[in-house]
């Protein structure tokens, strides 16, 4: 791979045309949040990676969008775009365990003590609700205590004050199960900021537990990440990263964390949540910030989930005759739409149950499954199927108390309130019947379309 780090990266999507640099003075408080959205709403697809060069108050500049597009994601593993599912699979299968080195780019400049201060990096306030300053890209890195085993995951971050932070991370994720297997006791956690993009991609993705997110990004960048242990605890951080923050987490020490304007497009309300305790912020000179604008979709954070959780279902769905996924980007990811070559009647609901059964399909609430000859990527193609080929009576199923996200508006309160996170699922089957005849798609002669089509620029249409 070409780049080693998320300054290189920065330079290839320069060189590609995909980075915009914004010289005019930007404050952190609104108004970079409000550019980034209004970059991913007007401009769609076309979006531009941001750096924010003069941001108001401080020297550091800030990355936002950079993996915005599918583009600007093959570009992070070097290869086209029709190629990412396919190697996402073969890459994901091949991780690459770090190396541990003795120092890193990260450790050119140490605080300690009492030199150590939230408040000298520039945290956005990205929406106008948001209970404060938040660092939105924060890859978490801890270790479960029983096992040894690595978690890198990304858990939204609140600034309380200089040295304290807020951390919300639902039972289910794994950074939670850290904590509760420490009865109590601190856990130590490291927050790095500002990494090369297969990091992200890895942490944010839906791996089950006990994998480890750094050796699967080695496997996506094909070459080993280098590891540095951390100044106050002994996890140990990506060395070419921009910023590094040690802590504790305090799972029975809580403070009120939020309002927060999630991925789903609505606010999270305030709530008592755990702290974390910074030991130590470390980062390399002249750092940059990587932080993204959360909120409804499109947005950085809601299209790498959809690209990876699309690759995932691949990956963990074994069944035959699956032809292609998508994930709906503007249902905030809880709808996916799944066609296949279907041999016999019951197999569509069947696809459904295994892709909600497998563990990228523990947030999505929606499965509809259409015939091969659908498109999930033309919604005009899914419409015409939902409306022509399903019978809800028989195609439509419920199945109810399933895990979901904490973060679902639509969540019973009772089941947020006692972190059971239950809600219902739907699967819907708008596939043809195989043993009923159905009636036949009409369209244009197939020569004739195709002729058409070559030529389409004559008609001056």
């Amino acid at each position: 791979m070409s780049f080693e780090d998320l300054r290189g990266y920065i330079q290839r999507l320069e060189t590609e045309g995909e980075l915009h640099r914004v010289t005019q003075k930007v404050s952190i408080k609104y108004e970079l949040g409000a550019i980034c959205y209004r970059s991913l709403r007007v401009r769609g697809d076309q979006n531009k990676a941001l750096i924010f060069e003069n941001i108001e108050g401080y020297d550091i500049p800030i990355a936002s969008n950079l993996l915005a597009t599918k583009k600007r994601l093959a570009i992070a593993f070097d290869i086209d775009v029709d190629s990412f599912n396919k190697e996402w699979i073969r890459r994901t299968r091949n991780p690459i365990a770090p190396k541990i080195v003795d120092s890193g780019p990260c450790k050119e400049q140490i605080y300690l003590g009492d030199d150590v201060d939230l408040y000298k990096l520039p945290h956005p306030i990205w929406n106008e609700k948001d209970g404060g300053p938040y660092i939105t890209l924060p890859c978490q890195i801890s270790k479960d205590p029983i096992t040894g085993e690595r978690n890198a995951g990304i858990y939204r971050s609140m600034v309380h004050d200089r040295k304290t932070l807020g951390i919300l991370a639902a039972p289910y994720r794994h950074i939670a199960q850290h904590w509760m297997k420490k009865a109590g006791q601190p856990l130590p956690v490291a927050i790095a900021i500002g990494l090369h993009p297969t990091i992200y991609m890895a942490t944010a993705s839906a791996f089950p537990k006990g994998v480890d997110e750094i050796a699967v990004a080695g496997g996506l960048k094909e070459s080993p990440f280098d590891l540095v242990k951390c100044e106050t605890n002994d996890l140990e951080v990506p060395a070419s990263a921009e910023i590094v923050i040690e802590g504790l987490v305090y799972p029975d020490k809580k403070h009120d964390e939020g309002p927060f304007g999630e991925y789903t497009g609505y606010y999270v309300e305030k709530g008592l949540n755990p702290i974390v305790e910074v030991t130590a912020i470390t980062h390399r000179n002249s750092p940059i910030y990587q932080g993204t604008y959360i909120g409804r979709p499109p947005t950085e954070s809601s299209v790498m989930a959809c690209v990876q959780r699309e690759a995932e279902f691949l990956n963990q769905v074994s069944l035959p005759g699956i032809k292609k996924v998508k994930v709906i980007d503007a249902s905030a990811n809880f709808m996916v739409v799944v066609s296949i070559k279907k041999e016999f009647d019951g197999y569509g609901k069947m696809v459904g149950m295994a892709l909600l059964g497998s563990w990228a399909g523990r947030l999505p609430k929606m499965v509809i499954v259409v015939d091969e000859d659908i498109d999930p990527d033309n919604w005009q193609d899914v419409q015409w199927a939902l409306g022509t080929r399903l019978n809800a009576e028989r195609d439509v199923d419920i199945i109810k108390d399933v895990t979901g996200s904490i973060l679902d508006p639509a969540m019973d309160p009772e089941e947020r309130k006692n972190r059971t996170v239950r809600i219902s699922k739907m699967i819907i089957d708008a596939t043809k019947s195989v043993k009923t005849e159905f009636a036949e798609a009409c369209l244009p002669d197939t020569e004739t379309l195709d002729k058409v089509t070559k030529e389409w620029s004559k008609y001056g249409l």
